[in-house]
Formats: C-alpha cells, structure tokens, sequence
C-alpha cells in the first residue's frame, strides 16, 4: 500500500509519515508553503531539518498554492500526487487529492473542517468586525469554502479527532456514515528527556511553575476558544489569596496576545507572570522537563453554545496538542475535557476545569497535593496518554481505514 499524505498542521502529517513507514507502509509526505505558520513545517518539530535539508520521503514544493487556478508548481505536485494508492489528508488535502483523483481519507484536527460552514465563517467575520478586530481569513473563507466542502464529501472516509466537529459540521454535511473517531498518533518517548539544567537552575526556587502552552485566542467566541482569560482571572485570585512563591510562564503567541497583557496588568499580577518567545518542540520539551512544572491548555470561551448551539449542555472539547505533551512528560495538567467518547467512556487523570471558579479550585489542588502528589498525578496521565495516543496503537486506527478504502474501491472494480 503506497499511502501519500498531504496537510502538515501541527506536523501531523510529518509524524503520521514516520509511524506508518515505523509500521513497514510505503508512506511519503508532501510538502508545500500553503501555511504561513513555522509550526506546520517538519523544521518546528525536528531542527536538524530544514527547507534544504529534508528527507527523501519529504517532497517540498516551494509554492504557495492558488487552490482555483493551479500554478505549474500545483499542477505538478497534484500530478505527483496521483501516483499513490490511498492518500491521508488534512488541511487543503481533499482539494489535492480530489484532483489528483485518488481515494483518499480525510482527518480533521480543526479548521479544515470548520471552513464547510460557510454560514458560520461569515458570522465569524462579522463578530470580529464589532470588536474591531481584523477579519482573519474571510478572503480564503469566501473562495474556498464551497471547494473544500465539496471535496470532503466527496471522500472516501472522515476521521474526526473532536467531538464538537460531529453536530455543526459532520452531520451537515451528510457524511456522518463514513466519519469514524481517530485519536492523534504521537512519539511519547520524545518526551522522556533529562530536565533541563538550564530551566531547572533559574525555576528552582518556585514551587509550582504554570506553564501556560496554549496561544492566546480568546476575546470572540466567532474565532477561537482558548479562554485565557479564564485563567488569567483564576489565577489572580488564587496568588492574591494564596500569596505564594509560584510563576506562571506563558508564551507570546496569538491574536489576543496583547489583550492578555493589558488584563494581566488590570489585575495587578505583572510580577507573577513571565512571557518567553514562541519556541519549536524542542523549547517547549525543555519546559515539561522540569519537575515542578503544571502544564495549562485550554479552557474554551463561556458562550460556546452560541457557536455550537446543538452542544448546549456542555461543549465536545477534548486534548489538544499541547495537552497530549504535557501528558507525555508525565507533568500535572489543567484543562477542560469533555471528550469521553474518545477514549471508551474514561475520564483522563488531570486537573479538569472549564468555568473560572473550577480553574481556581483546580490551582489550590496543584498546590495542596504537594510535589509527590504531582508526580503521581502526572504519572497517571502518562499511562493514560500512552494508551490511547501512543503512535504504535493509534496509528493502526488510521491504517485500518486506509485499508478499508482500498478494500471497498476493489470490491466494486470487481463489481
């Protein structure tokens, strides 16, 4: 089975790459300069790489691509596409393979997704026009939303790694039939790595160090739902009251960035809080290496049901990325779950809070446990994130329905 993948978000596709060729797939990855952001290049998450020096199973097209009006460079890439047997796409891929005229499986982390509510981006637009901000995308929204929506119904399978994506998203698009849960497939042993001298000698002196990995995105509910100021708030409370010799450290990334500094300083906790610059894989490892670190995600915004109104009770919201990390370095994580489904009805062994008053609650915990109880906490969400993330099981839910593609295009080539 030669499987070509497409969509580098989050360096999915480069580590699906490596699993499958790990699991003896003819696997390649394509590669091109559809995103602006360094996290989706191999180089974020592997810096011995980079745009000149890449593995030969890394096909990298320098090239921007115009999804309507294909460019030479496209037009070869797509060209080159079509010489797989079944190809595993996220991002822009349904569009590459639907042209390459392939069977092809189609995973969504995210936006991707989301992009088939046309309804739901212009809404976003319009939101983030009454709070005067910019709006992000509306151009590739407008010309690509019906493309990208025809693309991913015309796949042969869905796999959805969130439960939220399910009502506003799959069932619209009448292809709930085909959809099946994945679970992100991840390299748990990369973060198994010595605590950083470096990090360990200037945190020492700090009994917890918070470390807050999620982008700051949080003001409209139209946009993203990272909900920092949630814990912002939180944890203002939980300083002023507690008085503690703690940190919290977060990283100058994301639209609201800046709204997040003017909250902190409205809320007189400058001194507690630290910005350090975006940093690849390697610099955020360096961070959950230390052993009295707690890891911060997400938390989402309030209003949720108003984007998701179908969800009222409660919104789908599972592990992002920089959760599954924080599991896999064995420290304590705060964050929202509600994604049971995912994971065979169990809850996962972190710190679990969604409204400001349970992030709160969830801070004493961190401290009250004490440093072994932290520990222990942690090495249950190893456990945990091992099971259900670990590359060598979750990668054989993909290969599964790869085969299943194949299976059912040959059933009816027989037919």
């Amino acid at each position: 089975m030669k499987v070509f993948l497409y969509g580098n978000t989050l360096n999915n596709s480069y580590n699906l790459t490596i699993f499958l060729r790990a699991k003896g797939i003819d696997a390649e990855m394509f590669l091109d300069d559809s995103s602006s952001l360094q996290q989706d290049f191999p180089w974020w998450e592997d810096p011995n790489l980079s745009a000149d020096h890449l593995p030969s199973w890394i096909h990298y097209y320098r090239v921007k691509p115009n999804l309507l009006f294909p460019q030479a460079d496209l037009k070869r890439l797509i060209a080159d596409f079509s010489k797989c047997d079944v190809a595993l796409v996220c991002g822009w891929g349904p569009i590459i393979a639907r042209k390459a005229k392939v069977p092809y499986l189609f995973h969504s982390f995210g936006s991707d997704l989301n992009i088939t509510c046309f309804t739901d981006g212009i809404l976003e637009a319009i939101m983030n026009i009454l709070f005067f901000q910019k709006p992000k995308g509306i151009r590739t929204h407008l010309l690509l939303s019906h493309l990208q929506k025809f693309a991913i119904k015309s796949a042969d399978k869905i796999g959805i790694y969130m439960g939220y994506q399910i009502n506003p998203y799959v069932k619209p698009l009448g292809v709930l039939n085909k959809t099946r849960k994945l679970r992100l497939a991840w390299d748990i042993d990369k973060y198994n790595v010595p605590e950083n001298h470096q990090l360990k000698e200037k945190y020492k002196d700090y009994e917890v160090v918070y470390f807050m990995i999620a982008r700051h995105t949080w003001k409209s509910v139209w946009f993203d739902l990272k909900g920092n100021d949630k814990f912002i708030r939180a944890f203002a409370r939980f300083v002023k009251e507690r008085n503690l010799n703690v940190k919290l450290v977060s990283i100058e990334k994301g639209y609201d960035l800046e709204e997040s500094k003017k909250l902190i300083s409205s809320l007189g906790i400058e001194s507690k809080v630290e910005w350090v610059k975006e940093m690849n894989k390697d610099g955020v490892r360096a961070f959950n290496s230390m052993s009295n670190v707690v890891v911060v995600d997400q938390f989402w915004h309030d209003q949720w049901y108003k984007r998701y109104p179908s969800d009222k009770a409660k919104p789908k919201i599972g592990f992002g990325s920089g959760s599954i990390e924080a599991l896999s370095a064995g420290r304590p994580l705060i964050t929202v779950f509600f994604d049971e489904d995912f994971y065979d009805g169990n809850h996962p062994p972190i710190l679990s809070a969604f409204t400001e008053d349970e992030i709160y609650q969830r801070l004493n915990e961190s401290i009250e446990m004490g440093a072994e109880g932290r520990k222990k906490l942690g090495a249950k969400g190893y456990e945990f994130v091992k099971k259900y993330h670990g590359w060598e099981n979750a990668v054989e839910l993909h290969i599964n329905l790869l085969g299943e593609i194949l299976e059912e295009r040959n059933g009816k080539m027989r037919e």
